[in-house]
């Protein structure tokens, strides 16, 4: 099992990557086996949410790891971006 910081940005064309995540519009921890079961959790959890007015998002996920000693910073491991795409049926 991981644990995920995960940072969810408007997707805007000709935006630079600091730049829509500079800003994200949500940002939440989310603990699965791996970066396709966390991302279904997010798009489960943000389906309602988005159902009336769909929104071109993506989504930023790194694995934290806790600190060695017990207590002080989690490390954090290279992104790992999304897009979060939500069809008719949603």
């Amino acid at each position: 099992m991981h644990t995920y910081v995960y940072y969810i940005a408007e997707k805007m064309p000709g935006a630079m990557e600091m730049q829509r995540f500079a800003h994200p519009i949500h940002v939440g921890i989310v603990s699965a086996s791996d970066h396709e079961a966390a991302y279904s959790a997010v798009l489960d959890d943000l389906r309602p949410t988005f159902a009336d007015a769909p929104q071109h998002l993506e989504v930023r996920f790194e694995v934290v790891t806790p600190p060695r000693s017990g207590t002080g910073v989690w490390r954090h491991g290279k992104p790992i971006d999304t897009d979060i795409t939500f069809t008719a049926d949603d």
